[in-house]
Order: structure tokens, then C-alpha cells, then sequence
């Protein structure tokens, strides 16, 4: 990434950097994954997806890091329409190791999506090639509210 690119980025919102972040570990997973079954028109519907999963994910894992009493103070937040900002310093204050549950949940993730889901563990994904392709998991259902 150019000086130029690097200065504009980080005079973007926290969560505009966050989500380039996200977008370039996707990124990276999809090239590691290597799969032949995404064609390069599909490339951005996958890549939105993957985004809107794993958003998913982090979400309900600070969401269950949080206490009882912090998880009514969030809804109260989303209740009066709180800016992204005070959300993110929220869990910032809420949550001491919020970078490394972040990490938990990132290191999940790939591991989800590199392990093919028919492969007997142990089995790579070289060895797997021989085999059919296995039918896509269903969509995730979408989640509205997080208790």
C-alpha cells in the first residue's frame, strides 16, 4: 500500500479501518484456500459474505463477553441509536481483552474455512482433490437481535 493510500485510510472511521482490515484477512484466506469452485465473478458476492459472517461472528462473540447488566446497557445504547464510536469505546471499556477475543474468533474462522468439511481429520486438502465436491452448507440464518 502507497504513503497516500496509508494516510487516507487512516483518516477513515475506526470502523471503515476495521472493515478494510477484515477484508484484507478475507482476502488472504481466500488465496490460501485456493478453491476452484470460486469463479472470479463470484469473487466479490463471496468475499461479501464472508464479510457479513464473520462481522456475525466477532458481534456475538463480544456481545457473550460481556455481563448481563453490560448486555442491557448495549441495548440501551442501540435503543437511543448510539454512533459507531460509542459503541466501540463500549466495548473497549467492557471488555479488557478484547484484542485477544477478536484473535479467538479470527483464528476460528480460518480454521472453518480451510478445513474442507469432508475430509477425515488429518486428510489434506491435496489428498481431498480426488474426491467430489461436497454440496455448500446451508446459509447462515440471519440474526437480528443477540440476546
Amino acid at each position: 500500500m502507497t504513503d497516500q493510500n496509508q494516510s487516507s485510510l487512516q483518516q477513515q472511521p475506526k470502523s471503515i479501518r476495521d472493515q478494510v482490515a477484515l477484508l484484507s484477512f478475507l482476502d488472504n484466506l481466500i488465496k490460501e484456500k485456493n478453491d476452484p469452485l470460486i469463479k472470479p465473478e463470484q469473487l466479490q458476492q463471496v468475499k461479501a459474505a464472508l464479510l457479513q459472517e464473520l462481522n456475525e461472528m466477532i458481534n456475538i462473540q463480544m456481545v457473550k463477553s460481556l455481563s448481563e447488566a453490560d448486555q442491557r446497557q448495549l441495548d440501551a445504547m442501540f435503543d437511543r441509536k448510539a454512533n459507531d464510536e460509542e459503541i466501540d469505546d463500549f466495548f473497549v471499556k467492557k471488555i479488557p481483552n478484547l484484542s485477544a477475543e477478536i484473535a479467538s474468533v479470527l483464528l476460528d474462522f480460518r480454521a472453518a474455512y480451510l478445513t474442507p468439511l469432508n475430509a477425515p481429520s488429518g486428510q489434506t486438502q491435496q489428498q481431498n482433490q480426488n474426491l467430489p465436491p461436497s454440496p455448500s452448507p446451508p446459509a447462515p440464518v440471519p440474526v437480528d437481535k443477540v440476546n
